[in-house]
């Protein structure tokens, strides 16, 4: 038996493990799969079961094949930005997440046609161990886009160190904010791994279904030589293969025929990058594209005018926010930042902006956390007179405060900052625009203003949604450097290492407060919406988050 590096200590045995309310007795005898999504429905919960049981024996997804005669579309789709990279592993941008679920597969997948709940991917099956350990059985006959099989090696590198913590080890890597609890992956034989966490772990089976933990070809990044060849030219198992790409112009995709799903629907995929609204919504209008991101509802009508074109999408599982320099000598005091959420009346933007499409969440959680939601958490307050107060108490005397903003890299982003700039200066808040070009601007040090952000829940739990952009290893903290707090922190940290929901919700109710209130570091909007246009003869439906699945397991080609 080998072994891939060890990231910590050796794992501790647990006879009973408790996970979302369910008894899982730990004898090594009969193999469970442990559907985690935690408010699993039994009706729901049946049909996981039924997908596992049909995946795992047919080997491939049921999905709605075509004839290996019929000619495919190649689809081309207008999105507004280049991604930075072609690895999982490095950063989580909108226009990245769009491309990696073409490359790559995870081990186990979220199904967005059945709320979320866990499928078989890559591992045909799986079954608990112990708290923090989980054996997986890999899919037999699964093909890289270079011909080579899927083996244990693989799955061992892809979330080893060599690949997980990015260029040189150096621990640069976005998926370390779901990752960070893996300690090692242990090869049984050439089809069954045992991935162990540093500790108890109720999330580890979402974790390897979150962004970051696709499964790349470890022949294929041996022999790139190094990140920087292996980031343009990466090997994954995905539905489709990149062919070339232009900076800021296209990326191209072509089928993998060999995929284990089934055969890809698309020929091949063109991603068109058009940063301005009005040309990617003039590109389908004029039958040059067939899907369109990024659409605001003052699009919708002149879309569906067209018979042979709709919008599609609304909310998914993923806040707007504005972020907050805590350095900076005004937001360093939380009553200013307080003020600032305090002024905004959301359900007026939502209603405004997003013809009451979106949701405004209570806190910075998802009902679909499950037994992690906290229902009773206390709406976001619309409280002007309260905000003029707290800025009184803060000493504010109409100091400029810088917004630093993008060209509607978000939809309605700009609109809705002049909005809201309205609503601050009716409470005396004085903040500017200052436009930037791109993310490396706004992020550009020192930031001492605002921006804009949005976060996708990478599982669904407080630890896979506002942990990983302001935990310790988040946006915010590592990479940017603009918040910390110590006691959130902490928390964060006992959160990890408990199992039990009752012990748990104590403490995630606490860590909301401090985000939320006490110490916060961003001003909460709503939950963001998704919106495409497309042509009706297009067989394809977005999902639950930003991702852009257009392999043969879109819901809109799975046979009930």
């Amino acid at each position: 038996m080998t072994q891939a590096p060890n990231f910590g200590g050796p794992p501790k045995s647990v006879p009973i493990l408790r996970i979302h309310g369910r008894d899982i007795r730990i004898n090594g005898s009969e193999p469970e799969v442990v559907m985690t999504r935690i408010d699993l429905t039994r009706r729901q919960a049946i049909a996981g079961a039924v997908a596992a049981s049909v995946l795992a024996s047919t080997g491939a997804g049921a999905a709605e094949g075509e004839p290996k005669t019929l000619t495919r579309r190649r689809l081309r789709v207008g999105m507004s930005g280049f991604p930075r990279s072609f690895d999982p592993v490095i950063a989580t941008d909108t226009a990245i997440r769009r491309i990696i679920p073409q490359l790559f597969d995870t081990l186990i997948t979220f199904d967005h046609a059945h709320d979320m709940g866990l499928r078989p991917s890559l591992a045909e099956r799986w079954e608990r161990i112990n708290a923090q350990s989980l054996r997986l059985f890999l899919r037999k006959g699964v093909a890289f886009h270079d011909g080579t099989p899927l083996t244990a090696e693989d799955v061992a590198f892809s979330l080893g160190p060599d690949h997980l913590l990015g260029p040189g080890r150096s621990g640069m890597s976005e998926a370390l904010q779901s990752l960070d609890r893996l300690e090692k992956v242990e090869i049984v034989d050439p089809y069954t791994v045992i991935v162990h966490a540093k500790g108890a772990d109720a999330l580890l089976e979402q974790r390897l279904a979150a962004w970051g933990s696709e499964i790349v070809s470890q022949r294929a990044f041996v022999a790139a030589g190094s990140w920087e060849r292996w980031t343009t030219a990466p090997v994954g198992s995905g539905p489709y293969k990149l062919v070339d790409h232009k900076l800021d112009i296209r990326v191209s995709l072509t089928a993998h025929d060999a995929y284990w799903g089934g055969r890809p629907p698309f020929d091949g995929i063109e991603y068109r990058i058009i940063p301005e609204l009005s040309a990617r919504v003039n590109g389908l209008l004029a039958s040059e594209l067939d899907i369109a991101t990024d659409i605001p509802p003052d699009q919708f009508a002149g879309i569906q005018k067209r018979a042979d074109l709709e919008v599609v999408g609304g909310a998914v599982q993923n806040i707007r926010s504005l972020v907050f320099d805590q350095t900076d000598s005004l937001l360093k005091d939380a009553r200013v930042r307080r003020a600032m959420s305090l002024a905004l009346d959301r359900k007026l933007i939502v209603r405004s902006l997003w013809e009451d499409r979106l949701p405004i969440p209570n806190g910075y959680q998802l009902p679909s956390y499950g037994e992690g939601y906290i229902h009773e958490f206390p709406s976001l307050a619309y409280d002007p007179g309260k905000a003029k107060e707290l800025l009184a108490e803060a000493g504010y005397k109409g100091e400029q405060i810088t917004y630093r903003l993008l060209n509607n890299y978000y939809p309605n982003q700009v609109s809705g900052a002049q909005t809201m700039i309205e609503m601050w200066r009716a409470v005396g808040l004085n903040v500017k625009l200052q436009m930037m070009e791109n993310f490396a601007q706004i992020q550009r040090q020192p930031v001492r203003a605002i921006f804009d952000t949005s976060n996708t829940a990478l599982f669904l739990d407080h630890l896979g949604h506002p942990w990983r952009e302001y935990g310790p290893s988040g946006t915010l903290p590592k990479s940017i450097g603009i918040w910390r707090n110590e006691e959130y922190f902490a928390l964060g940290a006992k959160l990890q290492d408990t199992v039990q929901g009752e012990q748990r919700r104590p403490i995630i109710r606490r860590m909301l407060e401090i985000i939320n209130e006490i110490d916060p570091p961003c001003v909460i909007l709503h939950v963001s919406g998704q919106f495409y246009g497309k042509r009706r003869d297009v067989s394809w439906l977005p999902g639950l988050t930003l991702d852009l699945n257009l392999g043969p397991f879109n819901r809109a080609l799975i046979r009930t």
